[in-house]
C-alpha cells in the first residue's frame, strides 16, 4: 500500500454536503469516502479468526443494538499493528486533509463488530470519535441489509423526527454498500447514521478510530456514553483525564491563541425596555 497514491474510490462526499450547512466542530471538510484499502488479506483473516474465538467471552451487546468487542487491539496484536501502521495513517491523513493519530483511549481505539439478525446491527446515532475507518473482514453472500445509511441533513433535525416516532425521509438518506477489499472512512461526529438491519446473512467488521493531532479536543465522547459500553472497567476514566490535561487542553489553548476571536462591537441599550418600568 502506497500512502501517497490516490485510492480507487467508489463514493465520496464532503462533511458540509452531508449536513447541509457549514460546521465549525470538525477536523476537516472531509465527510465520507469508500476506497480500495490494499491491506494484507492474510492479516485481516488472522484478525477475524482471533475475533471469532473471542466473541463468546469478550463481545458485548449493550446499547444501539450492536454486538462488538470493545478495545479489540488489547486482545488481538494484529489489530494494534494495523492501527499504528505509519503508511496507513499517512494515507488516511492525506484523504482527511489533516494529520491523524490513533484514538488514544484503550477501550475505544478499535472494535470488531458482529452483525446478523440475531446480533443486531447499529441504530441511528452520531459518533463520539471524530474519524472512523470501517474495514469489512467478511461479508456473507447473500446479504440482505447491513449497508451504511447516512442522514443528509442536520443531525438534530433527524433525531427529532425519530423521537417523534416517524421515519426519516428516504430521499435524505445516502446508502453505501460495504464491499470486500474496500474500506469506508468517515468523519461521523455530528453526522446521523446507522447500519440498516440485517434480514439475512452476516458481516464482521474491523473498526479503527482516529482523531486530529492538531485538534485532539474535537471529540464528542461523553463519559456517560463511554460508560454505557464499559461499566465493567473504570481504568479508562483515568486515561481520559490524563489525555485531557496532557494533549487536549494544551492543543485547545494553542489553537485559541492562534485564532483569537475578533472584538465584538458593544450593543447599545434600547430605551423603553421592560426593565426601565420596574
Amino acid at each position: 500500500m502506497n500512502a501517497h497514491t490516490i485510492p480507487e474510490l467508489r463514493c465520496a462526499l464532503s462533511r458540509e454536503a452531508i449536513i447541509g450547512h457549514e460546521t465549525a466542530w470538525k477536523v476537516s471538510t472531509f465527510g465520507v469516502a469508500q476506497y480500495r484499502h490494499g491491506y494484507d488479506p492474510a492479516l485481516l483473516s488472522a484478525i477475524e479468526e482471533a475475533a471469532l474465538k473471542l466473541k463468546a467471552s469478550h463481545a458485548v451487546h449493550k446499547h444501539l443494538d450492536l454486538t462488538f468487542i470493545t478495545g479489540a487491539d488489547r486482545y488481538i496484536p494484529e489489530i494494534k499493528e494495523l492501527l499504528h501502521d505509519k503508511l496507513r495513517l499517512e494515507r488516511l491523513s492525506d484523504m482527511m486533509g489533516t494529520e491523524l493519530e490513533p484514538y488514544p483511549l484503550s477501550i475505544v481505539g478499535s472494535t470488531v463488530t458482529f452483525m446478523n439478525p440475531r446480533d443486531g446491527a447499529v441504530e441511528w446515532h452520531c459518533d463520539g470519535v471524530p474519524v472512523t475507518e470501517l474495514i469489512p473482514l467478511s461479508i456473507s453472500d447473500p446479504l440482505i441489509g447491513g449497508h451504511l445509511e447516512i442522514y443528509c441533513d442536520d443531525s438534530e433535525t433527524g433525531r427529532s423526527i425519530l423521537e417523534s416516532g416517524r421515519d426519516l425521509p428516504r430521499n435524505k438518506i445516502m446508502r453505501i454498500d460495504h464491499k470486500m477489499n474496500y474500506a469506508t472512512l468517515g468523519q461521523f461526529l455530528g453526522v446521523l447514521h446507522r447500519t440498516a438491519p440485517i434480514q439475512l446473512g452476516e458481516r464482521v467488521t474491523l473498526v479503527l478510530n482516529q482523531r486530529s493531532t492538531i485538534r485532539p479536543y474535537v471529540d464528542d465522547n461523553r463519559l456517560f456514553y463511554l460508560a454505557a459500553d464499559n461499566d465493567h472497567d473504570r481504568a479508562w476514566v483515568n486515561e481520559l483525564a490524563e489525555d485531557v490535561w496532557t494533549n487536549q487542553l494544551p492543543a485547545y489553548r494553542r489553537d485559541a491563541g492562534e485564532h483569537p476571536m475578533p472584538p465584538q462591537p458593544a450593543v447599545e441599550a434600547v430605551s423603553g425596555g421592560a426593565r426601565e418600568s420596574w
